[in-house]
């Protein structure tokens, strides 16, 4: 017998056995044990994974909620058949907004299924969340599914960084067009003393949360092979004209804006 170390009798006087503080019953390692669980689970959080890691986490526990949350919706007809996917703070008015938590109607729009009828959206809006998703296995999967739920002829508009405008902006100018513009809109930015060619690793990666950027050819390539056509590059003023309830972005500069049609 390993337990307890001293090899003195645990029997008491009335021949049952004896009861001893926690400390004397339990081994060094169950100790630790104790000592870990007081401290605070956010601690251990941070001291086991990285900053990284933990945001991929969290937004991955708010999937999974969302996942369950929607898991018996079928055949939904939207309330509103204008769709704006990855919405954030940014509600626009006579449109479904929809996004991971926090919106109209919550939605895990890399599950590869939408709960939709056929046919029954007949606008959708997405800026700046398409990169945010990996290429075949979360982005094409929800572009089919657009595709079934878009009525015949309806339109979808998407922007996202510009891999062209990025890569032209650090070989003219080491990417100080670019930085002086998001300093327009976010007068707070900074690259916390980097030069400026890092911006270039915030635009691609933006601390671990983007998986893909594109350029026209690759995102008319995604948009033509899951069933739209007539895929133009436009500016975000187009996209404006067309919709003018859209809060302005101003960030042209950086992005790349398309429009394109289901097939009739």
């Amino acid at each position: 017998m390993l337990w307890p170390p001293s090899g003195r009798s645990t029997a008491t006087s009335e021949g049952g056995p004896e009861r001893r503080p926690l400390a004397c019953r339990t081994p060094s390692c169950f100790h630790r044990a104790v000592s870990i669980a007081r401290v605070p689970l956010a601690r251990l959080a941070h001291v086991a994974f990285s900053d990284a890691t933990l945001r991929r986490v969290r937004f991955d526990l708010h999937r999974v909620r969302t996942r369950l949350k929607r898991f018996r919706d079928r055949d939904v007809v939207p309330r509103w058949p204008r769709v704006h996917l990855g919405a954030g703070s940014r509600r626009v008015p006579g449109w479904l907004n929809v996004d991971v938590r926090g919106s109209d109607y919550d939605l895990d729009l890399a599950s590869g299924s939408l709960p939709w009828r056929t046919n029954s959206v007949a606008c959708v809006v997405s800026e700046h969340m398409i990169e945010h998703l990996e290429l075949r296995t979360e982005l094409v999967p929800l572009l089919s599914e657009l595709g079934r739920v878009i009525r015949p002829g309806g339109e979808i508009w998407l922007s996202c960084p510009d891999i062209e405008k990025v890569c032209k902006s650090y070989l003219d100018h080491r990417m100080v067009d670019l930085l002086e513009d998001r300093r327009t809109r976010f007068p707070g930015y900074s690259l916390g003393g980097a030069p400026t060619s890092h911006m270039i690793n915030d635009l691609f990666h933006q601390s671990g949360e983007h998986e893909n950027l594109f350029d026209f050819e690759l995102l008319e390539w995604a948009l033509t092979s899951t069933g739209f056509q007539d895929v133009r590059r436009i500016s975000e003023a187009d996209l404006l004209a067309r919709f003018p309830e859209f809060p302005e972005r101003g960030d042209d500069l950086q992005s790349l804006y398309v429009r394109a049609s289901l097939r009739s």
